[in-house]
C-alpha cells in the first residue's frame, strides 16, 4: 500500500530520483505502491530516460517481466530502504518539476515505419540504442534482449538481423575494436556495399582459416539479410495495400516484389563471383563449404521457415548458377585451379540433384556428352560477359544437365592442354569450341602441338598425346573406335578441323617430335589409313623440307638435316619408287657432300641448305665454291657427283617439253657433268694449271665435233648441237687464250703454245660464227708466237752447230787436234749440209693456214678423245684413198687427187675457204666467192 498523503507528482518524481540513483530495488518497491500511478509506459519512459545505460540489464529484467504481465510484486523488505517521496517539495513545486522531466518517446521513427507496434519491444529496441551510443556493449545489449526475443516478431528479426551479426563481427570473429562498427551505422547498411563491408574482414584476414568468408556469409550476411528481406516484405506488403486503392492495373508485380526481398541473396551471389575473379582460391572454399541461402546461423533465434518452396529452390538455383559463374570468371590455369573448379562442379551438381562430373586425370576420359543442337543455338558470345554470368536466362550458366556437361566438358579439356603445355582458361575454351572459326581452331592446334614439352619424347606417351588431342577434336571421340572418319556433330576444342586435317598436324609433330615408329605404324601400317597415300607423301616430304631449310649446316650428321635424313629412311621402303622421295635423297645426299668444302656468300653470310633451294642456279653455287677453296678443281669427280645429285632433285635447268623423262633426265645428268666440268677447267685456269684444264677438256669435257660430207664442217653446224655444245668451245676458247704467269725452259713453253693451239682450233669448229673473229684472233696472235718461238730455236740451234762445226778444240779441256782425215770430212759435210739446204728450199711448201692447223688439230683430237670414232672415220675414207691423210678431216666435194700427185696445203687451205669459209668468216682473210 502506498503513503496515504502523497500526490502523484511526488510519486513520479521520486521514481526519477530512484532509477537516477540505480536504487533498482527501491523503485521496483515504489512501482509496486503505487501501480496507479507508475504505470507501464510512464516506467518504461523514466527507466529509458533516467536508468544509467550501464547498469546491468539483470537488475530490470524482472521488473520488466512483472510491468508486462501488468502484476509489479515488491521485493524482500530486507533489500529496501524507505521510501519518503518528495515531502518537502510544496505541490506546486512538485508539479513543476514533472513538467520539465522531458522523458524519451519510448517509439522511434524508423521503428514506427517498420511497423512495431508493441510497448515493449519499442522500449528494448530504444534502450538498446542509447546503451550502445553509451557504452558500445553489444553483450549488454544481448543481455537486455535475449528474455524478451520470443515475446514478438520484431524484436526477434531486429535482434537476429543487427544485434547478432554485430556480436559475431566484433567479439567472435574478429577482434580489431577500429574495424568495430556502431549499431546506428550498421542498421544503415543496404545493398551490395552492405555485403562488401561486412565480408571485408574475410579477404583482409587472409588464409589463417580456409572457410572465414563460408562462415562470414552463414553467420553474419546470411543473419542481416534476414532482417532485410523481412523489412523490405514488409514494405511490399505496404505497398501492396496501397496499390489494391488505385485498381487492379497494379498488382502484376508480385514477382518483382519477391524478386526485391531477395536481392540481399543476389548481392552475396554477386561478391562470390567478383571474389572468383581475385581469389579463385577463397571462392572456393566459399561455394563448398555455404550451402547457399538455406544455410544460415541464426544463433537459435529464428529459422527460414519464412521461405517458402518456390523461393527456397529459385535461391538454390541462383545459388548454384553462382558456382558455374564462378568457374568461368576464374582466369587461372594453373593444376590447382582446375581441381578447384572441379570441386565447384561437384557442390553444383549436389546442390541440383544432377550427376556428379567425372573425376580429372584419367587416363581413358568418358564425359557423357548431354549437348543437344538445341541448347548449342542458345550460346552467344555475350552469355560468356562478366556481368551476364549471373542472369537467369543465361544457358551458359544456369544449372542444368546441358550446362553441367559443358562445364564438364571444358574442364577435362583445360586438364589436357595444361598437361600438354598450352593452358587455358574455361572462358577461352569455350570460346574455341563454340564460336571459334576453322582458322582460329588450327592456329589454336598448331600452337598446342608446338607447346607440348620437349620431355615428351617416348613414342607411349606421344600415342596418349595422339589420343588426347582427337579427343579434344571431339569430345565423343574413344580411342577403340575408327578414327578415320568424321562423326557428324562433332563438338570439341578443334571440332571444326576435319579428321584428315587434325591427323596431318599431329603426324607433324610426331615427326618433330622424332616418333618415327610410331608414325609408321599409325599411318603406314593400318589396313584403314588415316590419310591417303598422297596426302602422307606430300605431309612428309613438307616436314622434311623444313627441317632442311631450318638447318644451318649441311651434314648430315648434325641439325635439321639429320632429321630431315632420318625421316627420309623410316618412311623410304613404304613408299617405293617414288620420284620425290628419290628427290629428296639426292637433295640431301648434294647438300652433305657440299658441307665439307668452306662456302660464304654475299656479305660474309655463311652457306646455309636453304640458299640451295632459294636458288635459281642451284649449279651456281659449285661455281663459288671452286672459287673459295683453293685447289678444289682436282675434287672433280666429287664436285660432279654434287652437280648431278642437284638435277636429280629437280633443281636443275628447265625442262623441255618435247623430251621424255628419261631421256630429259639423261639429258640434265649430261649437261649438268659438262658444265661442272667447265668450271673446274675455270677455276684449274684461275689458278695457274693449264695442264690439268687441258687435260679435263681432252679427257674429261668431252667435245662433240661436227662434221659434214658436203661443204666445210665450220659452217654448216646443226644448231642444236651447236647450242648443246656450247660450253665446250667456251672452255676450250678459255683456256686457249690463256697465257702462263711463268716458263721454266724453252721445251714447255713450245708444248703449251702448241696445246693452245689445238685448243684455240677445237674452238673455232665449235664456235658460233659470230664469234670467230675473236677467235680468230687470239689463234693469230698465239700462231705469232709459236713462229717467233720456231724461228728463234732454229737460229740457236745453227748457232750451235756452227760452233761445233768449227772445231774449235783448244776450247775443250783435254781435247786432240783433228787428224788430216777429219779435216777432210768435214770439209767434204759443208757443201752437202748447203745443197741439201738449197733443195729443201726449192722444194719446201708454203705454210700451213690456220684452218689446215685446225682441221689437223680437230682430227688428232678426235682420235685421242674418240678412238673408237677416228676408226669409223678411217674405215669411211679407205674407200678413197689407200692411204691416211692424217692433215685434213675432211675434204671438198668439187676436187680430187690422182695418185703419185702432189696437192700443196696451200691449195687445200684456199679451197677451203673459198667453198666453205666465204658466206661466213671468209672475208675475214680476204677470199674471194667460191665457184662451182
Amino acid at each position: 500500500m502506498g503513503l496515504d498523503n502523497v500526490n502523484r507528482a511526488r510519486i513520479i518524481l521520486e521514481a526519477v530520483h530512484l532509477a537516477s540513483a540505480l536504487e533498482v530495488p527501491s523503485l521496483h518497491q515504489l512501482i509496486a505502491r503505487e501501480p496507479e500511478t507508475l504505470q507501464l509506459e510512464l516506467v518504461l519512459r523514466i527507466i529509458l530516460t533516467y536508468l544509467p545505460e550501464s547498469t546491468e540489464p539483470s537488475l530490470y529484467t524482472d521488473l520488466l517481466h512483472q510491468l508486462v504481465r501488468g502484476a509489479v510484486y515488491a521485493p524482500s523488505q530486507s533489500s529496501l530502504r524507505p521510501v519518503q517521496p518528495g515531502r518537502a517539495l510544496s505541490d506546486d513545486e512538485a508539479r513543476r518539476r514533472v513538467r520539465q522531466l522531458h522523458l524519451l518517446p519510448l517509439a522511434q521513427e524508423q521503428d514506427l515505419q517498420a511497423g512495431c507496434s508493441d510497448i515493449l519491444s519499442l522500449f528494448l529496441i530504444h534502450r538498446a540504442r542509447r546503451i550502445d551510443v553509451e557504452t558500445g556493449s553489444i553483450p549488454q545489449i544481448q543481455e537486455l534482449l535475449e528474455p524478451f526475443v520470443g515475446r514478438d516478431p520484431y524484436l526477434r528479426t531486429w535482434m537476429i538481423s543487427n544485434i547478432l551479426p554485430l556480436r559475431r563481427l566484433d567479439y567472435e570473429y574478429y577482434t580489431q575494436p577500429e574495424d568495430a562498427y556502431t549499431l546506428e551505422a550498421f542498421e544503415k547498411l543496404e545493398g551490395r556495399p552492405a555485403v562488401d563491408s561486412l565480408l571485408a574482414r574475410s579477404i583482409r584476414a587472409g588464409h589463417a582459416e580456409p572457410i572465414q568468408s563460408a562462415r562470414d556469409i552463414r553467420g553474419v550476411v546470411g543473419p542481416w539479410i534476414y532482417g532485410e528481406s523481412r523489412r523490405k516484405r514488409r514494405k511490399t506488403h505496404h505497398d501492396r495495400r496501397r496499390s489494391s486503392l488505385t485498381g487492379p492495373s497494379n498488382l502484376d508485380h508480385g514477382g518483382a516484389h519477391d524478386e526485391d526481398s531477395t536481392s540481399g541473396w543476389f548481392d552475396v551471389n554477386d561478391w562470390v563471383v567478383d571474389l572468383a575473379l581475385r581469389d579463385f582460391s577463397s571462392a572456393t572454399e566459399t561455394i563448398e563449404h555455404w550451402s547457399g541461402p538455406i544455410d544460415v546461423d541464426h544463433g537459435g533465434y529464428g529459422d527460414n521457415e519464412e521461405l517458402d518452396d518456390d523461393v527456397s529452390k529459385r535461391l538454390l538455383q541462383r545459388y548454384s548458377q553462382t558456382g558455374l559463374a564462378a568457374v568461368y570468371a576464374n582466369t587461372g590455369i594453373s593444376t590447382s585451379t582446375l581441381e578447384q573448379s572441379h570441386t565447384i562442379l561437384h557442390k553444383v551438381a549436389r546442390l541440383s540433384d544432377l550427376e556428379d562430373p567425372p573425376a580429372l586425370h584419367e587416363a581413358q576420359i568418358r564425359v557423357e556428352s548431354h549437348l543437344s543442337k538445341g541448347y548449342l543455338d542458345q550460346l552467344s558470345e555475350v552469355h560468356l560477359l562478366h556481368n551476364a554470368l549471373l542472369r537467369p536466362e543465361n544457358p551458359i550458366t544456369f544449372p542444368g544437365r546441358s550446362s553441367l556437361s559443358l562445364a564438364s566438358l571444358l574442364l577435362q579439356s583445360c586438364t589436357i592442354l595444361q598437361k600438354l603445355g598450352y593452358p587455358k582458361t574455361c572462358k577461352a575454351t569455350v570460346r574455341l569450341a563454340v564460336f571459334a572459326s576453322r582458322e582460329e581452331q588450327i592456329g589454336e592446334l598448331h600452337k598446342t602441338l608446338q607447346k607440348i614439352p620437349v620431355k615428351t619424347r617416348d613414342e607411349n606417351s606421344w600415342a596418349t598425346v595422339r589420343h588426347q588431342i582427337l579427343w579434344l577434336r571431339d569430345w565423343q571421340y574413344q580411342a577403340s573406335q575408327n578414327a578415320s572418319h568424321d562423326r557428324e556433330g562433332s563438338l570439341g576444342l578443334f571440332s571444326k578441323i576435319e579428321q584428315m586435317d587434325a591427323e596431318v598436324e599431329l603426324l607433324r609433330a610426331l615427326l618433330r617430335a622424332s616418333c618415327y615408329n610410331l608414325a609408321v605404324h599409325v599411318y603406314c601400317m593400318q589396313d584403314d589409313r588415316p590419310i591417303p597415300d598422297d596426302v602422307l607423301e606430300k605431309t612428309i616430304l613438307n616436314v622434311v623440307m623444313s627441317f632442311y631449310d631450318g638447318a644451318s649446316n649441311g651434314n648430315r650428321a648434325r641439325g635439321g638435316v639429320r632429321k630431315a635424313s632420318e625421316i627420309i629412311a623410316a618412311f623410304q621402303t613404304h613408299f617405293p619408287g617414288s620420284a620425290s622421295f628419290d628427290e629428296a635423297n639426292a637433295l640431301l645426299a648434294a647438300t652433305h657432300s657440299m658441307s665439307f668444302y668452306s662456302l660464304t656468300l654475299q656479305h660474309g653470310v655463311p652457306f646455309q641448305p636453304v640458299n640451295i633451294r632459294a636458288s635459281k642456279d642451284p649449279m651456281s653455287l659449285i661455281g663459288k665454291v671452286l672459287e673459295q677453296n683453293t685447289r678444289s678443281y682436282t675434287k672433280l669427280d666429287d664436285l660432279i657427283e654434287i652437280g648431278q645429285n642437284l638435277a636429280k632433285a629437280g633443281l636443275g635447268p628447265a625442262k623441255a617439253q618435247d623430251r621424255s623423262a628419261e631421256t630429259e633426265r639423261g639429258h640434265q645428268l649430261s649437261e649438268s657433268s659438262r658444265r661442272i666440268t667447265s668450271m673446274a677447267i675455270e677455276a684449274a685456269l684461275r689458278e695457274g694449271d693449264f695442264d690439268t684444264a687441258y687435260s679435263y677438256i681432252v679427257n674429261r669435257l668431252s667435245p662433240t665435233v661436227p662434221t659434214s660430207s658436203t661443204g666445210s664442217s665450220l659452217t654448216n653446224q646443226d644448231p642444236e648441237t651447236s647450242t648443246e655444245d656450247d660450253i665446250s668451245w667456251r672452255a676450250a676458247y678459255l683456256a686457249g687464250r690463256s697465257t702462263p704467269s711463268k716458263s721454266s725452259s724453252s721445251q714447255p713453253s713450245l708444248r703449251h703454245l702448241e696445246q693452245r693451239l689445238e685448243l684455240l682450233s677445237l674452238s673455232l669448229l665449235l664456235a658460233p660464227s659470230t664469234y670467230l673473229p675473236e677467235i680468230l684472233q687470239v689463234w693469230r696472235a698465239v700462231e705469232s708466237d709459236l713462229t717467233a718461238l720456231l724461228a728463234r730455236e732454229a737460229v740457236e740451234e745453227d748457232q750451235w752447230n756452227s760452233k761445233a762445226d768449227r772445231g774449235n778444240t783448244t776450247t775443250v779441256p783435254g781435247g786432240f787436234a783433228p787428224s788430216t782425215a777429219d779435216i777432210d770430212r768435214i770439209a767434204n759435210q759443208k757443201p752437202r749440209r748447203q745443197s741439201r739446204a738449197t733443195a729443201a728450199a726449192a722444194n719446201e711448201e708454203a705454210p700451213m693456214g690456220l684452218f689446215d692447223v685446225a682441221r689437223g688439230a680437230a682430227q688428232a683430237f678426235s682420235k685421242n678423245a674418240f678412238p673408237l670414232r677416228a676408226g669409223l672415220a678411217a674405215a669411211s675414207t679407205s674407200e678413197g684413198s689407200a692411204k691416211a691423210r692424217p692433215s685434213s678431216i675432211g675434204s671438198d666435194s668439187g676436187g680430187s687427187e690422182t695418185k703419185g700427185e702432189r696437192v700443196r696445203k696451200r691449195d687445200m687451205v684456199a679451197n677451203a675457204v673459198r667453198g666453205g669459209l666465204a658466206s661466213g668468216i671468209g672475208w675475214v682473210i680476204g677470199a674471194p666467192a667460191s665457184r662451182s
